[in-house]
């Protein structure tokens, strides 16, 4: 979910894992160092003494990140080395265990995507497609692949398009867990790509919080 740190509540401590097997955008966006980060965590994971708040960087006073590297080869040689086990350890904190909700963001799911295991353990996995006969012809294919990978995604729909959440629904065969209205400024804001405004009141954001609300129980 990009920006889903902006949707958050801000009584609730989040981490947000960048693990797109494409390669990391989000240091360059957002004025952030390439390191410390992914490479360094799981390398610290994988010899057992990780603790990984000593590789994140903040993004506000509630939320980190943990930023992947940029190069498509070595986030994917990254991933490919943390499994489902090493996935919830490092979601817990590693060796300093820290109670937040955690995201991540592994960029264009796939069932044989580096990333698969993190989806694997997630609580809820989120596909984002627009209403339009392309994308809801992409969800068709993706979502049985998915579930047979042991993933059981749900659709966040952006903007409107020629189709009603119920159609997309019943096409993809996976629920709609929200829609977003189409506000394309303030999602290049949200990512990092233009300069942020005053975003609390836009619709897109708005819409965000009331999903999250509903998918975190608040």
């Amino acid at each position: 979910m990009r920006g889903g740190g902006a949707a958050w509540p801000a009584e609730r401590l989040l981490l947000v894992v960048e693990a797109d097997p494409d390669g990391g955008v989000r240091a360059a966006r957002r004025g952030l160092h390439p390191q410390p980060g992914l490479v360094d965590a799981v390398a610290s994971l994988l010899r057992g003494r990780c603790d990984i708040d000593q590789h994140t960087q903040p993004l506000g006073d509630t939320v980190r990140i943990l930023v992947a590297p940029t190069g498509a080869e070595q986030a994917c040689a990254t991933l490919a080395a943390v499994d489902q086990e090493r996935w919830r350890v490092l979601a817990g904190g590693g060796t300093a265990p820290v109670d937040r909700d955690v995201i991540v963001d592994c960029g264009r799911l796939r069932a044989n995507s580096a990333a698969i295991d993190a989806a694997r353990c997630a609580d809820v996995t989120l596909l984002a497609a627009r209403p339009r006969l392309d994308q809801v012809a992409l969800l068709q294919a993706r979502v049985p692949a998915l579930r047979d990978a042991d993933v059981d995604p749900q659709v966040v729909l952006i903007d409107d398009g020629p189709y009603a959440a119920e159609d997309v629904a019943a096409a993809a065969g996976a629920p709609i867990a929200g829609v977003l209205p189409g506000d394309r400024r303030t999602a290049a804001a949200l990512n990092g790509e233009t300069a942020r405004q005053r975003l609390g009141r836009s619709r897109l954001l708005r819409g965000a919080r009331r999903m999250v609300a509903e998918l975190i129980g608040t």
